[in-house]
């Protein structure tokens, strides 16, 4: 009997883990190094490119405003993002802001490096919409 409780309580255990929105992605922040092809760089007097994940919150900015969003991941690697805020300030086009906001609107899945150093970012086609390298 203690066999099957130990059993029940380590699949339950499993199953718990297997929908937690984490993976390689929890507590962990990225600096985004690329959109859309295009190399991101830290403009002067403005925040550095960057992504951060919690155990259920995604935050980001390219440089002025910041995007906050629920997010989801399975084991796959596909990642949904949820509804979120966004701070609205006047920010240069250089930073490529709005351009970010709708990639995060594609972004179906995710890859990793197998250190986890590198994440990409990718639409229902493969392509890669945003790559980051995990912060120092």
């Amino acid at each position: 009997m203690k066999k099957v409780l130990f059993l029940v309580a380590l699949v339950a255990c499993l199953m718990m883990n297997s929908c937690k929105s984490g993976s390689v992605l929890t507590n962990k922040s990225y600096a985004l190094t690329e959109l859309n092809g295009f190399e991101l760089k830290q403009v002067e007097s403005h925040r550095a490119p960057k992504i951060s994940f919690t155990d259920s919150l995604m935050s980001a900015t390219v440089g002025c405003n910041l995007i906050n969003a629920s997010y989801t991941v399975k084991p796959d690697g596909t990642i949904t993002f949820g509804m979120g805020a966004m701070t609205k300030m006047y920010c240069p086009d250089a930073l490529r802001e709005d351009e970010f906001v709708a990639a995060i609107d594609k972004v179906v899945r995710y890859q990793a490096s197998a250190d986890g150093k590198y994440v990409n970012f990718l639409d229902r086609d493969g392509k890669i919409l945003f790559r980051g390298k995990m912060a120092e």
